[in-house]
């Protein structure tokens, strides 16, 4: 500690630049401070980044509470909000020129997810965060080594001595500690329990499912929410390992319909379902809402690029003479999209797809009677996918879960029928086959999902040129603060504004550099792979080795995506080269 307080003094008022004398490592009484990447201008986006160590032992966390990978994630993920809100307590931020002077972490959202900000070994655990040294004078060109030495012997002090130290917890902080750990450990039973009655998703009585907008994913607080229960039919209690128990609703595999009127919660319930297959801190409302973990929102994209997809088990070829078996646009449709979308999700490994009407493109959905009578089936190429919907379950076990208010047709074909009426969910399946008779079966040419494309070598280059200033970078992997769900990756712009199970900005990061390993990768390897094998390898070295593997520049500031979302990235980059035999 009186090491980094001689040093701060050696280099005070010189040249900002001069922290990069800084890096290394520093002893605290309590925890150790390590600086690992140092910006050299004041107020930088992205900052410094930081990191403190805090022995096990000292730590005093409950060694039952880092027992499995599960208890572990939610320790990290309580200990980065409790950093956080250890930030807005005790520092003073932005002190010096052009925001200098600051603490920081990643963004959090509402979900738990693998994150390389909070780590542990056998014998500590490490937090790194985000710093910006303050910085004063004409332009912030001069280190302010007083307000540094302020910012880490008082501010980082005491936030690391009100988050990382459980016997300064008081009571109501311990036990929300353990309800982050109980989140995760039920949780994990629940999927356990799923997987073995063949259901897909889990909604537990009493879940608060609706947000504060369709931009704020915190719990709605404006006025009373009615509170989840589940119709009588459908209902289910899962047995707990304290010997407790949670009842909610179940659905199974098959075909499943939500409908009702406007406004009345059903795709409420449909992003709730979407959202459960990451899982939620306390209080968020949707801590015991499960989905399995495979789960693809799929919707018109118009617009999007797409790379040698086979389309034709839904669109056949075009009038253009333009074969859908190996097709390619730039600028598809909103029929094509979806069909892409479709087919992409199964090549990446989903067998649970998702849709909601609203954002589908209705010609891909249904072709009704009245339309049938003025075209011909000659003169329209898409088969819709109601004509097929029993095929792609009984044949390829994919289940699907609609989102329905105008489309009535849909519930012929649902093994089970949901309706929300102001918010509460009724199983109306008996009621929907005595109106609308049996389920409405189909027979289709069993389609063959089985073949995949393999990406070509050259794939996922992170170099960019800027034309204007004639300057070549080896690599750019940016995510857009504006717009938390576009990422620029070399000369591609990748936007996954459709892909709606993305939760953070920081899994963007995380997918550009997931490229960029991929890349290496490429290079490497002896023949062409398909798109499910580099997302299931790398999700593999993920899982043993952490995120780590992927060597950011900037550690701590990744957090996980689901290999469908990386699938996702991969199919909208319009660069992409697929593998021609």
């Amino acid at each position: 500690m009186y090491t980094l307080q001689a040093l701060l003094a050696s280099i005070a008022d010189q040249s900002f630049q001069a922290i990069q004398k800084l890096r290394g490592s520093y002893h605290f009484p309590r925890f150790e401070l390590s600086f690992i990447k140092m910006q050299g201008s004041a107020g930088a986006n992205p900052a410094s980044i930081a990191a403190v160590k805090i022995p096990l032992q000292d730590s005093k966390i409950p060694e039952n509470f880092l027992h499995t990978a599960e208890r572990k994630l939610a320790v990290a993920d309580f200990l980065i909000r409790r950093f956080r809100d250890g930030i807005a307590r005790f520092a003073r931020q932005n002190r010096g020129k052009d925001g200098s002077g600051s603490f920081n972490t990643i963004a959090l959202s509402q979900k738990m997810l693998i994150r390389d900000s909070v780590l542990f070994d056998d014998d500590a655990v490490y937090l790194r965060f985000m710093i910006s040294l303050p910085a004063k004078g004409q332009g912030g060109s001069v280190f302010d080594a007083e307000q540094a030495w302020i910012m880490l012997s008082q501010e980082l002090v005491a936030m690391v001595d009100a988050s990382f130290f459980y016997q300064h917890y008081d009571e109501q902080t311990r036990a929300l500690f353990q309800q982050f750990v109980d989140v995760q450990k039920n949780r994990a039973e629940i999927i356990r329990f799923m997987q073995w009655h063949d259901l897909i998703a889990f909604i537990a009585n009493d879940a608060k499912l609706p947000r504060q907008s369709g931009v704020d994913d915190r719990p709605a607080m404006d006025e009373p929410v009615k509170a989840f229960q589940s119709p009588s039919s459908l209902q289910i209690t899962i047995p707990l390992p304290d010997g407790c128990s949670i009842t909610g609703m179940g659905i199974k595999q098959g075909i499943t319909c939500i409908t009702g009127g406007g406004y009345h919660g059903k795709s409420t319930l449909m992003q709730a379902i979407l959202a459960g297959v990451y899982a939620h801190i306390p209080g968020d409302g949707r801590e015991y809402v499960v989905t399995r973990e495979d789960a693809f929102f799929i919707r018109a994209e118009e617009g999007r690029s797409i790379r040698h997809v086979d389309i034709s088990p839904f669109i056949g070829d075009l009038p253009n003479g333009l074969k859908t078996v190996c097709f390619s646009s730039d600028n598809a449709s909103g029929s094509t999209s979806q069909a892409a979308n479709i087919v992409e999700a199964i090549e990446s490994g989903s067998r649970l797809l998702l849709f909601d009407e609203d954002t589908c493109a209705t010609n891909f959905l249904l072709r009704d009677e009245l339309i049938k009578k003025i075209l011909d089936a000659t003169q329209e190429p898409i088969k819709p996918l109601y004509s097929m919907l029993r095929s792609l379950w009984k044949k390829h076990q994919i289940s699907m879960i609609f989102v329905v208010g105008g489309l009535g047709y849909f519930l012929q074909k649902a093994d089970t029928c949901l309706l929300m009426d102001n918010y509460r969910c009724d199983d109306i399946t008996a009621k929907v086959r005595d109106r609308l008779g049996g389920i409405a079966e189909e027979d289709t040419p069993n389609f063959d999902f089985a073949v995949s494309r393999r990406l070509s070598a050259d794939n996922f280059d992170p170099a960019y040129t800027n034309q204007r200033l004639n300057k070549t970078l080896p690599k750019r992997i940016k995510d857009l603060r504006n717009a938390p769900r576009q990422l620029e990756y070399g000369m591609d712009l990748i936007n996954l504004d459709a892909v709606v199970q993305i939760a953070e900005a920081p899994q963007m990061l995380t997918i550009g550099y997931c490229l960029l390993t991929l890349q290496t990768k490429l290079k490497q390897s002896g023949k062409p792979e398909t798109i499910r094998f580099w997302i299931d390898w790398l999700e593999g070295e993920i899982n043993k080795h952490g995120l780590a593997v992927l060597k950011p520049d900037y550690p701590g500031t990744l957090s996980m995506p689901r290999k469908y979302e990386l699938a996702a990235a991969i199919n909208r980059i319009r660069s992409l080269r697929i593998f021609q035999q």
